[in-house]
């Protein structure tokens, strides 16, 4: 009889074990099915190790970049139709343009080649490929019949010292002279061009150029893989589930428990943060970090006369000044001082230089005045569809480019 009971008893728990388990199973299931439609974002992998050895000429193993030819759809926020959603694919070199690099650096007829170099602003992973202002350029004629052929180098936490890489690694697969190229100055890339204010980003800034402290030559941080048993499971778990993905890249479940960390120890930061995380800081409380800023633009310029020495390369290469955004929004919003007093001082010493500049604080202010439509996503931001439309505009000028856009 006891022994009945016994049996009775193992049978119940192992029936409450199944049921929790399959419980479990199930909400994982439906979780799985919810995040696969909301979309979670796909991953779009590094190609690692990021290595390279400054006394040879730069190579693609030098330069960030994602495998060559994925596909898969980007996204921000928490649900469809609510968030930002936009599908991307990776070319020959793992940039995200629509024409490959070997098409490109291919002789060309009748053709004029335009190269967009810089961070996420021209990786532009919120907005399709052929949306971004350097897809736009793609089959459009200038007045003297000569068809665009554009493509792009651009990844995520790049700042000038990178942007000098892209170049050289341009140059020595192609003579630049006949080159347009078109760089987006945004607010993180002065003082993070330095690895003192530059390795706060993803990665630690491993993988990343950066000038030296006294000199406007390039030092590079190795990004060495890690193909241990515990990040194979990780990538494992990151490729096959939208849950995992959905809950650190859309949700940000990282971010949100480390600010719920320093909220419960207190270690709050009262400083307005400005778009690309960089935080308000005046003149007078940070002197070397504005002193920084204005070396980078120096060593930066430097860089570019060294690489662009005629004076039509010089009027082929076009900066695009982003503005501060937030202003424009909301007029009553406190200025960004930093990226104000760095904005100006680059743009006077470009145009000492001969380059042509774009500077969009006018222009989006206008169009905003008009349209009170935003050139940035709510939860994101980097220029939308919108924005990627006005840049394309300004360039099409300096193009003087059929009127068939």
């Amino acid at each position: 009889m006891k022994n009945k009971i016994r049996k009775s008893k193992i049978s119940t728990k192992t029936l409450k074990l199944i049921s929790i388990s399959i419980s479990f199973a199930f909400s994982f299931f439906i979780l799985e099915i919810i995040s696969r439609i909301a979309p979670a974002t796909d991953v779009f992998p590094l190609e690692k190790p990021l290595k390279c050895d400054l006394t040879k000429p730069i190579n693609l193993k030098c330069l960030h970049r994602r495998k060559p030819y994925i596909k898969g759809t980007w996204s921000a926020g928490k649900f469809k139709a609510f968030n930002s959603t936009a599908f991307k694919e990776t070319n020959d070199i793992g940039q995200f343009s629509d024409v490959d690099f070997k098409d490109f650096i291919a002789p060309q007829k009748n053709k004029l080649r335009v190269v967009s170099i810089g961070d996420s602003f021209v990786e532009a992973l919120q907005v399709e490929n052929k949306s971004t202002f350097h897809g736009r350029l793609n089959a459009k004629e200038t007045t003297q019949g000569n068809q665009i052929i554009s493509t792009s180098i651009g990844a995520s936490g790049m700042a000038f010292p990178n942007y000098i890489a892209s170049i050289r690694y341009l140059k020595n697969n192609i003579d630049l002279e006949k080159i347009v190229l078109v760089i987006p100055i945004i607010s993180n890339d002065f003082d993070q061009s330095f690895e003192k204010y530059g390795n706060r980003g993803r990665r630690g800034g491993l993988g990343q150029f950066y000038f030296q402290k006294d000199s406007q030559s390039l030092k590079f941080k190795p990004f060495k893989y890690k193909n241990n048993f515990l990040q194979k499971s990780i990538n494992f778990i990151l490729k096959n589930s939208a849950l995992s993905r959905y809950l650190i890249y859309n949700l940000r479940i990282g971010e949100q428990l480390k600010r719920n960390f320093i909220f419960l120890t207190n270690q709050t930061n009262n400083k307005p943060v400005f778009d690309a995380n960089i935080i308000e800081s005046s003149e007078a409380q940070t002197p070397l970090r504005y002193q920084y800023g204005k070396y980078a633009t120096k060593y930066f310029l430097s860089n570019i006369k060294q690489l662009r020495k005629t004076n039509l390369e010089r009027t082929m290469t076009i900066f695009v000044i982003d503005s501060d955004r937030k202003t424009i929004y909301d007029e009553n919003f406190p200025k960004n001082t930093l990226f104000e007093s760095q904005r100006n001082y680059f743009i006077s010493k470009a145009l000492n230089y001969g380059y042509k500049i774009i500077d969009m604080n006018e222009i989006l202010s206008k169009n905003y005045k008009e349209n009170r439509k935003r050139f940035d996503f709510i939860n994101d931001s980097h220029w939308n569809e919108l924005g990627h439309k006005l840049v394309f505009e300004e360039i099409s000028k300096k193009f003087n480019l059929k009127k068939q856009i």
